[in-house]
């Protein structure tokens, strides 16, 4: 059975704030360990936490992380979004290239879901549960329950297995990203609309390219000296998901990790699932594939639940 308990009656203890920022290995943010794969590959993965939210007396981030949460895509009860980028280079390279397609995720790769589950075993929280939906398939994680000192240790680990997955073989892909998005929670007590940096940071999927509907969903204004955003600048704009990172409910001002989420990409195994012929994109070599958890998956399996289904007591949304 999972081992559930309410983090809310969890005592954040007090923990002594270093005057010094040990270095944070090789991560700026929370990122997978493992970041890239093969296609195929059962992959014995980490979420990385490399610090702390902000702390207002020393403007470091170095205030002690309570806990995580950590969705993936699920393209079998949720209709994520999905980019196709054919000229991967220079200026249109990555998701500035990218063009939405209405073709279904079945199209690029399988399985649909499932791709991130927690694995039991050095887990450095003791409270932690599944992330799953309708059906019972696992789309992230969950972890937390004590303040986890990050004014000089090194990062916070979270051990999780990301799938075996396919690219399909009649497809052009050359490679599938899957888009996380996960927050982690400093202060238990501080909603999502309402918390601060200094509270909450969130690495927020954000599908700003052409053609998906409801943009802009932030474009960069103003305030260059927040580094932690993909584009520097205050992001103005429609929200896309409940969770963007964004310091309050109007969305107007900045987020830590607005457009700057972890990502699993898989690569497509050229020996064993060649490319079919006739594939164009990026002079024959291929289509590179980001998808994105649909705003409706991330506004409902984001928050943390007692149980796995998004049931029970809520432990923070």
């Amino acid at each position: 059975m999972p081992n559930t308990i309410n983090l809310k009656k969890l005592a954040m203890g007090s923990l002594a704030v270093a005057a010094l920022v040990a270095s944070q290995s090789g991560y700026a943010h929370t990122r997978l360990e493992t970041p890239t794969v093969v296609e195929g590959t059962r992959v014995h993965n980490f979420a990385v936490i490399s610090h702390g939210c902000n702390n207002p007396s020393t403007n470091a981030k170095t205030t002690a992380t309570y806990g995580t949460t950590v969705v993936f895509p699920n393209a079998v009860s949720y209709n994520p979004i999905i980019g196709v980028n054919s000229n991967n280079t220079g200026a249109t390279a990555g998701l500035a290239g990218a063009v939405l397609t209405t073709n279904l995720a079945s199209t690029y790769y399988s399985p649909l879901a499932g791709i991130g589950a927690l694995l039991r075993g050095g887990i450095p929280w003791n409270s932690y549960n599944n992330k799953v939906d309708a059906a019972g398939n696992k789309d992230g994680f969950w972890a937390g329950g004590v303040a986890m000192d990050q004014s000089i240790t090194t990062a916070i680990d979270v051990p999780f297995y990301s799938a075996a997955i396919t690219i399909a073989k009649t497809s052009c892909a050359r490679s599938v990203t899957f888009e996380l998005a996960i927050a982690d929670v400093c202060n238990i007590n501080a909603v999502s609309t309402t918390a601060s940096d200094n509270d909450v940071l969130y690495w927020s999927p954000i599908p700003a390219f052409s053609g998906v509907p409801g943009q802009p969903f932030g474009t960069s204004a103003g305030d260059p000296t927040n580094t932690n955003m993909s584009a520097s600048g205050v992001p103005k704009g429609n929200k896309y998901s409940n969770y963007d990172g964004y310091k309050d409910a109007a969305h107007t001002l900045p987020g830590d990790g607005w457009g700057s989420p972890a990502t699993l990409k898989v690569t497509r195994n050229l020996t064993t699932n060649p490319l079919p012929a006739g594939c164009s994109g990026n002079g024959g070599q291929g289509d590179d594939i980001f998808v994105f958890p649909s705003a409706q998956q991330i506004n409902s399996e984001l928050p943390v639940y007692q149980n796995a289904n998004q049931t029970g007591a809520v432990y923070w949304q």
